[in-house]
């Protein structure tokens, strides 16, 4: 055991004598969490603006009230002139003016809304199908009431608004708000990307120490082929845990991040850690430089990142990229750490996460060690 544990200090010690090594394990994935953390932090505080013009008439104000249940969008009352304004300085997404005339507009089957608008981007696309869906609840309320008294049409848009749809009784299994998993999974996926690319640099290192001798020095040392093997992969092991370690508890300082219960977090993290310490073994297996190595790894680790949902959630891509996924052990990493995180530990999900990241962490050791020469 002294054996293996003066290895692990020795290997631990020269990876942490780099510079660029800090900064990729340490600074880099910190940054990006404290950038889009705080973008996602704030993600309410900017969301896009719609001005809206209204008349004097009871029917435009209610159809206002009825526009601004969608909460994506802060709609602010504008005149004409300053919301055109707006909309030319890009300062809106678009202005709505509302009509004054909406019997005469669904007479003549005219659009109930005027759309003022400079450029139609992602905003301005998830704004028109709220307008349209708007529009068509307008016009058949007023179909509905053309019949009756004056101010019936309002009445009914008044009634509509503070209607509170459907009420469902629901039990709460996710403790934690969506907004807040996906963020802390965020920061989870930044620390799982850096560490593959730290953690495969590190292994790499063994191509180097065989050319340099180093390597064929142990293998003639007193210690063991079993020894050497395992005091490198604890190396490795120690230093996936320090860097994961320090943007957890940074992320907490920070943000006031929360990672579930530390009982199912911990050695769940720890076959996170194993599975892309066996990644880094395998990549340092299968190639002859290091330099091959860290092409060959940051292909992989960008692709596999994008295809787990370390970028975005897995959810949003579609059916057939969602099946592909599975291929790659981000996708279970994540699925394990949102179970933990938002507080549901679902058994069965974490059962089938931990299988897979084991099998995942098998293939890689199996074909890592494979491809390593003990001479």
């Amino acid at each position: 055991m002294r054996k293996i544990w003066t290895i692990l200090l020795l290997h631990l010690k020269e990876f942490f004598k780099s510079p660029g090594v800090l900064v990729l394990m340490f600074v880099m994935p910190a940054l990006f969490s404290w950038i889009f953390g705080g973008m996602t932090m704030n993600s309410d505080q900017n969301k896009p603006v719609v001005n809206v013009v209204l008349s004097d008439s009871p029917v435009s104000k209610e159809m206002f009230n009825l526009l601004k249940q969608d909460h994506h969008f802060d709609w602010k009352q504008q005149s004409r002139n300053q919301a055109e304004k707006n909309v030319s300085a890009q300062d809106a997404v678009a202005a709505v003016v509302l009509p004054d005339d909406i019997g005469q507009r669904i007479t003549e089957t005219k659009p109930l809304f005027d759309i003022i608008v400079q450029r139609k981007n992602e905003d301005y696309l998830a704004l028109s199908t709220h307008l349209e869906g708007t529009a068509g609840l307008v016009l058949r309320s007023y179909q509905a009431t053309s019949k009756l008294e004056a101010d019936a049409l309002p009445k009914v848009l008044d009634a509509i608004t503070n209607n509170k749809g459907i009420m469902v009784e629901k039990q709460i299994i996710q403790k934690d708000s969506n907004n807040s998993v996906e963020t802390n999974l965020m920061f989870v996926g930044f620390a799982i990307m850096f560490m593959m690319f730290g953690l495969s640099g590190a292994a790499s290192t063994i191509l180097e120490e065989r050319i340099g001798g180093t390597w064929g020095r142990l293998m003639v040392s007193p210690a063991s082929k079993l020894q050497v093997s395992l005091g490198y992969l604890l190396a490795y092991f120690f230093m996936g845990w320090i860097q994961f370690a320090v943007l957890m508890v940074t992320m907490n300082l920070l943000f006031e991040t929360t990672w579930g219960s530390l009982v199912y977090f911990i050695p769940f993290a720890s076959l996170v850690i194993l599975s892309v310490v066996g990644f880094g073994l395998m990549i340092a297996g299968l190639v002859k430089t290091k330099q091959q190595a860290s092409a060959v790894s940051a292909v992989l680790i960008v692709s596999t990142c994008m295809l787990g949902g370390v970028y975005w959630p897995i959810e949003v891509v579609p059916d057939l990229m969602q099946k592909i996924a599975l291929a790659v052990p981000q996708s279970w990493a994540m699925a394990g750490f949102k179970e933990i995180i938002s507080g549901s530990l679902h058994s069965a999900t974490l059962m089938r996460d931990t299988l897979a990241l084991f099998g995942f962490s098998a293939l890689f050791f199996f074909i890592g060690l494979r491809g390593m020469k003990f001479e």
